[in-house]
């Protein structure tokens, strides 16, 4: 939306427009933004101070379930009884304080059973539920990304340091790449106050697809029961007893994904983005991977490079889908 700053006094005393004219400009004028994200702001940050308190007084997960609870009642009030949308920012905060907070209240009843699906699959729901119901972009994120915790797939991080793994890279293909295709396919058919959400989601469990394939490329995979569970946790025989994907099938198979995905993307859309980005990371990865920094591979790799380049640009000059 374009906002204009007129001053209807000034535009009446020119006789560009009657009184009649700036009256409605007046009845019609938004109200001061800033002031109002001012104090959408300080409310959130007085919310978020009296749930830290009353967390710190009596530090139970009953405390965060409640004040979790009571954070989705006054969005959803908030959402549904503010004038001209005038809180709307603080609608977005109390929402995202309340399903965050059933989300951390889920994983701490169930932190003992930190090794199964169930918790995963409970978060993911009471996210994408949240995502749906208030239309918030970010917790359909979390909750694409909360469903990967359910095959393995999760951050970590240390001091100065971040991590990524995925403990089943071919199921993690199989399953958000599927999810991505059938959003994307579903865009089509849905009403315009949903195909944002849809497409968030297709565009988060794309990523999981590259982030999987990426680790794949590294250690390929292995396809039989996890190392942690297997009777007697006996190494040798886990290894010998489990089929293995060589990283070889990953890094010729991600490769050719990425280039399919840019030959039928818009250019500039972000499918094509993020396949051509990527597509870099993984060159990137596997020159060091296997070549090392060596004085005649950095010549190759800059000849191969430089025609790449020169492909790509022959590639984003002929005309593509929609």
């Amino acid at each position: 939306m374009t906002v204009i700053r007129i001053d209807p006094q000034q535009l009446q005393a020119e006789g560009l427009i009657n009184a009649d004219m700036t009256r409605l400009l007046e009845a019609r004028a938004l109200t001061e933004s800033r002031f109002g994200l001012f104090v959408n702001l300080s409310l959130i940050m007085g919310a978020l101070a009296v749930a830290a308190g009353a967390i710190a007084l009596v530090p139970d997960a009953t405390t965060g379930l409640l004040l979790a609870l009571l954070a989705i009642a006054a969005a959803e009030l908030t959402r549904r009884f503010a004038p001209d949308a005038s809180l709307k920012v603080l609608s977005a905060g109390l929402a995202l304080m309340g399903v965050l907070g059933l989300a951390g209240w889920v994983g701490w009843q169930y932190e003992d059973a930190a090794e199964t699906t169930l918790p995963a699959l409970l978060i993911t729901l009471l996210l994408g539920a949240g995502a749906v119901w208030f239309r918030s972009a970010f917790l359909m994120v979390l909750s694409v990304l909360a469903f990967g915790a359910v095959f393995g797939t999760g951050t970590g991080y240390w001091h100065a340091c971040y991590g990524l793994f995925v403990e089943q890279p071919i199921m993690t293909i199989a399953v958000f790449g599927a999810l991505a295709a059938g959003l994307y396919a579903l865009r089509s058919q849905i009403s315009e106050t949903w195909k944002h959400l849809a497409g968030i989601a297709a565009r988060t469990a794309f990523f999981l697809v590259n982030f999987a394939f990426w680790v794949g490329s590294l250690w390929g995979d292995d396809l039989g029961p996890d190392y942690r569970y297997a009777e007697g946790n006996d190494w040798e025989a886990w290894r010998a007893a489990t089929p293995h994907v060589p990283e070889t099938v990953f890094s010729i198979g991600w490769p050719v994904l990425l280039v399919a995905i840019m030959a039928r993307s818009r250019n500039g859309g972000f499918l094509s983005v993020t396949a051509t980005v990527f597509l870099a990371i993984h060159a990137y990865t596997q020159y060091f991977e296997t070549f090392g920094a060596h004085p005649w591979t950095l010549l190759v790799g800059g000849i191969v490079l430089v025609g790449l380049a020169v492909g790509a640009a022959k590639l984003m000059q002929q005309p593509k889908q929609a």
